[in-house]
């Protein structure tokens, strides 16, 4: 099936097999986002046949998996509670399936991508065989737009004609040099538990060590941008 969407709408079908549950029922409402006129594809799979990491179509927006947990409720019924993002706005949400209800899997092409700048939040990305250069919203890379470096290649995952992508696998963690630091410890205090460390990108980290200082490089967590520890190079 494919999905030809009208700009600012997006027309999806009920889901069988209790789809109207779990905020399943698809109908047609407005909707906008960077990802409007996408031209996708999608199939249907069973709620055991779910994996950390696909993308469904929920609540008429694509989603990623972050985590799949089994209940069971009465006499043997198994139920799945589906946690996802969805990947235009980063808003979590979650789905409880029964065993065997239906769920819409878009189907998205794996690209490896070289990372070039960003400009009026969009990312620039090229192939690197054949040297195109395609553009996204800065949205795919989430807080790893603020770390990613010029030349970095990058798994994405782009529709069936490969002109659209739609996000990127990023790392969990990210290395930083620290240009300055506040906090009674940069004044000489010893007693300080915690720095804020504004980074050479201008990035501001909360939380760092009382070691930290101008030069230092530390590793934050780039969901959240917390600080995690020394960066090990």
């Amino acid at each position: 099936l494919v999905d030809m969407r009208v700009p600012g709408f997006c027309w999806l079908r009920t889901v069988k097999g209790g789809g109207t549950r779990a905020g399943l029922t698809r109908t047609a409402k407005p909707f906008f986002s960077p990802f409007d006129n996408i031209q996708r594809r999608w199939r249907q799979i069973k709620s055991q046949e779910i994996s950390v990491g696909n993308i469904l179509q929920y609540k008429q927006q694509m989603c990623k998996v972050e985590k799949i947990e089994t209940t069971m409720q009465g006499r043997g019924s198994n139920f799945y509670v589906v946690d996802m993002r969805a990947i235009s706005n980063n808003k979590k949400h979650s789905a409880r399936l029964r065993s065997g209800e239906k769920v819409e899997l878009v189907e998205l092409k794996r690209l490896d991508m070289q990372y070039l700048y960003e400009d009026d939040n969009e990312v620039y990305f090229m192939d690197p065989d054949s040297f195109e250069q395609i553009a996204a919203p800065a949205d795919i890379l989430g807080n790893y737009r603020y770390y990613v470096s010029a030349g970095e290649e990058l798994e994405v995952r782009a529709t069936e004609d490969g002109l659209s992508l739609v996000w990127a696998e990023i790392p969990t963690f990210a290395d930083v040099e620290v240009q300055s630091v506040t906090g009674s410890a940069a004044a000489g205090r010893a007693t300080a538990e915690k720095l804020t460390a504004t980074t050479v990108n201008g990035r501001v980290i909360t939380g760092c060590a009382k070691f930290v200082e101008a030069g230092t490089k530390i590793q934050i967590k780039v969901e959240t941008e917390e600080y995690v520890g020394k960066a090990d190079s």
